[in-house]
């Protein structure tokens, strides 16, 4: 989406909106980056748990 008009700041509104999805992607990706990190913690988890309760 290409838009050219620019604001009171100087910015242009192409300019604004790249910036905009690119922190809707980085926001995504991060989302998804600790998911991943609590899924495998918990994992890691649930298997040290009956190692633990062997001993």
């Amino acid at each position: 989406m290409k838009i050219r008009k620019l604001n009171e700041e100087g910015e242009s509104r192409e300019l604004l909106l790249k910036e905009y999805f690119l922190n809707a992607y980085l926001i995504a990706l991060l989302k998804q980056v600790g998911g991943e990190t609590r899924r495998r913690s918990e994992e890691a988890a649930a298997k040290a748990r009956p190692a633990t309760a062997q001993n």
